[in-house]
């Protein structure tokens, strides 16, 4: 790479050490703006927190110095970077500079979103700069909303959480056992039986029950439950009921234009619930939703499950919280359920009835081809993903086991068998 950081005393600090953006090409003098960010960082952050966000504005240098060598003229003009550029920057982002550029070989997903919140801490500290100087006010306010829009931009660029988990520390599914103790705990009140262990009242029970069970279904991500709509296009609750999820509507100003949409991942498809969760989602939503359901910036919201807070749509924090306020009492899943361990444990079980179904088979091809198509389509992957063998490698992995367990169990007579025959000839 042509920059680097080197770290110089500062003699009016005692000689603390100073992290400093370096051009190789002209190696005795810092980058003057980054140095400026670096120092506003230095004043009020731990050395190796600042040291390492410079690391990482030397990849956006990097990336100015060869893509966009206009970025200081237009940024001191205030013009912002466009969409065609943001994307080549997080193209760039991606690439891990310890190998040749041309290997391709990606950093990981934390490391990435590491370096998209320093170059978006950057991009707000250096535009700022100029937008001070600006002295009509109405003039200063429009640009701050371009720099907000393109930090937003940026921002919906991030992985998510449950990328990141499942791609740098492996998310270990929920066991069945797991699943039925979770059930009992979810199971909302009757006239009959009170279920104490549940911490929300009766209207919010038989949602959160409708929420965490659709999870246990569906393995769908945490984004598209919260936008499932209550309409005949999205829940088709007839004798063989289905759920479907599809992208969400563009410019739907009931959805609060959050983050959690994350539409740009899904894969429209249609999927099966049982009798016994239909049933449930009628309940909820003929006795339960309309008292829950309030004006949301004067409109009623069309989405299904509906935020207690404000009678608006749900958010995927909102998910969290339902989740982490369910389970906290409970010995053995307090702090370890999250809505992505549902998806992880339906892939699993899913990729188990491939190789129940294909057991003693001598297809390999058409089971790899049925196992490939089966786990895209339901977990709303492209036909080509390496998803589904992320998501399953602890089914993989419980295989393998069995798969040597086998072969240790069968070596001792195998090895006799040998020995009997080398002696008889």
């Amino acid at each position: 790479m042509r920059y680097s950081v080197l770290s110089l005393p500062h003699p009016q600090y005692n000689d603390q050490r100073l992290p400093l953006l370096i051009d190789k090409n002209n190696f005795s003098v810092p980058e003057p703006s980054s140095a400026l960010w670096v120092w506003d960082l230095w004043l009020s952050g731990k050395f190796n927190t600042v040291e390492a966000r410079a690391r990482d504005l030397c990849v956006f240098y990097e990336f100015i110095s060869t893509e966009y060598s206009d970025f200081f003229s237009d940024a001191a003009r205030l013009k912002t970077l466009s969409s065609r550029q943001v994307n080549q920057l997080t193209s760039f982002l991606l690439l891990n500079f310890n190998h040749n550029i041309e290997d391709h070989i990606l950093i990981a997903p934390s490391t990435f979103n590491r370096r998209l919140d320093s170059i978006r801490s950057f991009l707000r500290f250096h535009y700022s700069r100029y937008i001070a100087r600006v002295e009509n006010i109405e003039m200063a306010d429009i640009h701050q909303k371009r720099v907000d829009k393109l930090d937003a931009l940026l921002k919906k660029k991030k992985y998510s959480t449950g990328d990141v988990e499942n791609q740098t520390h492996q998310t270990t599914p929920l066991s069945p056992a797991e699943i039925e103790i979770i059930k009992l705990v979810i199971r909302p009140s009757s006239d009959d039986i009170k279920n104490d262990v549940n911490p929300f009242r009766k209207s919010l029970q038989v949602r959160n029950a409708c929420l965490i069970l659709l999870l246990i279904e569906l393995g769908c991500r945490a984004s598209e439950l919260v936008l499932l709509r209550n309409n005949d296009l999205d829940l088709k609750l007839t004798h063989n009921a289905t759920v479907v999820i599809q992208q969400s509507a563009a410019g739907n100003n009931l959805k609060r234009h959050r983050r959690d949409g994350a539409s740009h991942k899904t894969r429209n498809r249609e999927l099966p619930i049982s009798p016994g969760l239909r049933d449930l989602i009628v309940e909820y939503v003929e006795d339960h939703r309309p008292k829950l359901r309030k004006p949301y910036k004067g409109q009623l919201t069309d989405y299904l499950f509906v935020s207690e807070h404000d009678g608006g749509a749900m958010t995927t924090s909102g998910l969290e919280y339902v989740v982490e306020t369910i389970f906290n009492r409970t010995k053995g899943l307090a702090g370890v359920i999250t809505p992505h361990r549902f998806r992880v444990a339906r892939m699993n079980e899913l990729r188990e009835s491939v190789d129940n179904k294909y057991a003693n088979s001598n297809s390999p091809m058409i089971k790899a081809g049925d196992m490939q198509d089966t786990l895209t389509t339901w977990g709303g992957w492209t036909g080509t993903s390496s998803m589904p063998k992320r998501y399953t490698n602890a089914h993989l992995m419980r295989k393998i086991n069995e798969y040597l367990a086998d072969k240790d169990t069968n070596k001792g007579p195998v090895d006799g068998a040998c020995k009997h025959t080398l002696s008889s000839t």
